[in-house]
C-alpha cells in the first residue's frame, strides 16, 4: 500500500504536494498544577489534499514538539532548564478504518473516526506535563520556547526517497517565544 503512495506521490508535481500554507505554532503557554508545570499549544498544520490521501492511503504523519525553557541572564548566556521532544504519530488503520493518533512518549492512543477531526486533535496539545516547579526559581525570569516540526523517519524508506525532493514535505515552524516568571 505504500509503494502505490509513493507512486501517487512521484506521479503528482512536485510543488503540489506536502503541507499547504503557514505551518506554525499560534499559542503556547505553561500552567502550573499540583507542582508541575503543563504545556498548552495550538499549531497550525495545513495539510494538502496529497497529504490527506497519503494518511488516508497508509503512510504515517508524524509531528515532533520541541520545547525548551531557560533561565534568562544578563551577564552571561542563558541556561537551559529544560529540554523535551514530543512526537506524535497519526495513521490511518485500514482493518479498523480509524486513524490513530499516538502520542510516541507515553504511548498513549486515540482512535478517531475520520481524518479532520485525526489533524485537529494533532494540532492541540493540552495538560502536557513538562516541569517540575522545583526547578525553576521564584525570583528568576524564564523564557520558554516551542517549536514543530514534521518528522519522516517512520515513513518508509522508499517513499523517504521520493519526499527528500520535495521540499514542502520538509516543514519546521519557527519558535514561538514567551517570557514566564514562577
Amino acid at each position: 500500500m505504500c509503494a502505490a503512495a509513493a507512486m501517487t506521490l512521484w506521479m503528482k508535481p512536485l510543488h503540489a504536494d506536502g503541507l499547504e500554507g503557514r505551518f506554525e505554532v499560534r499559542s503556547a503557554d505553561l500552567q502550573l498544577k499540583d507542582g508541575v508545570y503543563h504545556l498548552n499549544a495550538h499549531m497550525d498544520l495545513p495539510v494538502s489534499d496529497a497529504v490527506r490521501r497519503g494518511l488516508a492511503e497508509g503512510v504515517p504523519l508524524t509531528i515532533e514538539l520541541d520545547l525548551d525553557i531557560e533561565r534568562v541572564r544578563q551577564l552571561l548566556p542563558n541556561s537551559r532548564v529544560a529540554e523535551l521532544t514530543q512526537r506524535y504519530h497519526l495513521q490511518y488503520n485500514a482493518v479498523s478504518a480509524r486513524y490513530i493518533l499516538r502520542n510516541d512518549n507515553s504511548g498513549q492512543q486515540q482512535s478517531l473516526s475520520d481524518i479532520d477531526s485525526a489533524l485537529e486533535q494533532l494540532s492541540e496539545v493540552r495538560s502536557l506535563p513538562v516541569l517540575d516547579k522545583a526547578l525553576m526559581s521564584a525570583n528568576r525570569r524564564y523564557e520558554a520556547s516551542v517549536r514543530a516540526k514534521v518528522d519522516y523517519g517512520s515513513v518508509p524508506f522508499s517513499l523517504r526517497v521520493v519526499m527528500f525532493w520535495v521540499n514542502e514535505w520538509h516543514r519546521e515552524s519557527d519558535w514561538y517565544t514567551w517570557m514566564l516568571q514562577p
